[in-house]
């Protein structure tokens, strides 16, 4: 009796450990998830070059991939990632060990024509962000954006 009161208070005292871990987790990503945005908005590439992993490989709205922090970089230079508005918003996270999933949808707008997106339209898409603790800072390796049909 003692024995199994003792693995259900274990049980439990385990459960409850786990879930402020990803409480907090939670709040750290969401937190990222918003410095990325105001990053793109404000083009401040040293921020992203902390948030995003050098081996950040996007699949990218325009039907292409970038295969690293660098290549999103030059994209954004290029005036092809340039919003007067972005705004994001996470639908659903998954959490997994060191690794965290952001699943949700976007709208911006763009202050260039670039393919698929014309200035000044509000256009939407669906994203998914992938996080990674990397020496114990969560750092953005993969992302993959794709525009909602008009």
């Amino acid at each position: 009796m003692i024995k199994s009161f003792f693995s259900i208070a274990f049980l439990i005292a385990t459960f409850l450990t786990n879930g402020q871990s990803t409480e907090k987790t939670e709040i750290q990503i969401r937190k990222l998830e918003q410095t990325v945005v105001s990053a793109i908005l404000t083009a401040d590439t040293n921020t992203l070059k902390q948030v995003w992993a050098k081996e950040f490989l996007v699949n990218n709205p325009r039907n292409d991939i970038s295969t690293n922090r660098d290549a999103v970089l030059k994209t954004q230079k290029s005036g092809m990632i340039d919003y007067s508005s972005f705004e994001r918003v996470i639908e659903q996270m998954q959490f997994q060990k060191e690794i965290v999933i952001t699943m949700g949808h976007e709208t911006f707008v763009s202050r260039n024509d670039i393919p698929g997106a014309k200035a000044g339209q509000t256009y939407k898409r669906r994203f998914t962000n992938i996080w990674m603790k990397k020496k114990g800072k969560w750092q953005q390796i993969a992302r993959h954006a794709s525009i909602i049909c008009q």
